[in-house]
């Protein structure tokens, strides 16, 4: 089969099947729609743990069946997860939509990274991961910045054209998803019981000190720039930026990301051993900035943050690839999916109280001191293993 043919449309795929072009006016839409900043992250927690619940489920169904048709039925999955969006009107209705989109991520995440890297190993360029991660990345990231201009103009036109024109990006997503060609996995016939997979498949994390390393360090990452973006439009409030500057705003963060993502690969040379301690101190200095600048101009911090955004992809899918065996990848990169995600659904609703009770300033001050803390200890661990990242990296 032409394998070459997977490597030259996976960016088209990554592109579309995430040009959801909802950033800029989610929260707006949510408040409109009657729920509370509270009740937003609950929706958000329970996301998450459904996360927790699916992911490895849906990664084993990727290793030991099918990964072109797990991406073909998770961007379905999310076509539907808009239509309900587009429907709901209550908080029940809400929390629905989050679980069908929670089953379309784990039905991607391991799946569509595994493919590439199975397809690119069919042709012996397998340690060009990150190049052509670093290529789909870019393409991601700039389609975004436009979409997030049209989304505010589209918003002010019909609050639901957003969401119709990111269904017909995901529905094209699996159309081009049906054009892969499933590359061969190893021990792909084996017969082991669901369970026995799991625990093979955790053991070999417990057992990979490197791994184990990369998934603590990514959880921690993870969480707290995953819950950053709660806060953007929060903050845009809280030093009045007028909402029909949202769409551009998101737009110039997703044209910094996408520079970033594209020069990933010499960021990363020149960081060296640096990398990891680079990645969290941009995220650590935006949130020092916005908690201390209680004006416009402080929105100009969360570059930062988008920066971060365009190196963490090519790190960690780097570290994930080079250390796990082909048929345990996309279960083990639902692992790492999953232990993030039952780590962020027990952030969330922690920082929904604090936000209520103290105000947007404060929850950047908390999240400043909470990271810079925890990326300490995670680093000294780092330290300590025999052979460790922060020692033997080297940018292939």
């Amino acid at each position: 089969m032409n394998y070459r043919k997977n490597i030259n449309i996976y960016s088209y795929y990554r592109m579309f099947g995430e040009l959801i072009i909802l950033g800029p006016i989610i929260m707006v839409f949510l408040r409109e729609k009657g729920l509370s900043f509270s009740e937003i992250m609950l929706i958000s927690s329970i996301g998450s743990i459904s996360v927790f619940i699916f992911e490895v489920p849906t990664g084993i169904l990727a290793d030991k069946i099918s990964r072109k048709y797990s991406l073909v039925l998770g961007s379905l999955l999310w076509t539907l997860q808009l239509i309900i969006m587009i429907f709901a009107n209550s908080f029940l209705a809400f929390a629905v939509a989050e679980i069908f989109l929670a089953l379309g991520i784990t039905l991607k995440s391991g799946a569509k990274t595994a493919l590439l890297y199975d397809s690119l190993k069919t042709i012996n360029r397998e340690n060009e991961i990150q190049k052509y991660e670093g290529k789909a990345n870019p393409l991601i990231f700039y389609s975004q910045a436009i979409g997030s201009i049209a989304a505010g103009f589209l918003y002010t036109i019909n609050i639901y054209l957003p969401f119709v024109i990111s269904a017909v990006n995901t529905v094209i997503a699996a159309i081009i998803a049906l054009r892969f060609s499933e590359p061969p996995i190893e021990d792909k016939k084996d017969k082991d019981s669901y369970f026995k997979f799991v625990k093979e498949s955790g053991k070999y994390v417990m057992n990979h000190s490197k791994v184990k390393a990369v998934i603590l360090y990514g959880t921690i990452f993870y969480m707290f720039y995953r819950a950053g973006f709660f806060f953007f439009q929060p903050y845009f409030e809280g030093v009045n930026i007028n909402i029909k500057y949202f769409g551009l705003l998101f737009a110039l963060f997703n044209i910094v990301a996408g520079i970033v993502a594209q020069n990933a690969h010499t960021i990363m040379s020149k960081a060296k051993r640096r990398t990891l301690t680079l990645l969290s101190g941009l995220m650590i200095l935006s949130f020092f900035t916005m908690t201390i600048t209680k004006v416009w101009i402080g929105a100009f911090a969360i570059l930062l943050q988008q920066a971060a955004r365009g190196l963490y992809p090519s790190i960690i899918s780097k570290y994930m690839n080079k250390h796990i065996p082909s048929n345990r990848r996309a279960t083990i990169m639902s692992l790492y999916s999953l232990v993030v995600n039952v780590s962020a659904a027990l952030l969330y609703p922690v920082l929904g109280i604090i936000m209520d009770r103290s105000g947007v300033f404060a929850i950047h001050g908390i999240m400043t001191v909470a990271m810079l803390v925890l990326t300490a200890i995670t680093l000294t661990y780092y330290g300590r293993v025999n052979n460790s990242l922060l020692n033997s990296e080297k940018v292939a």
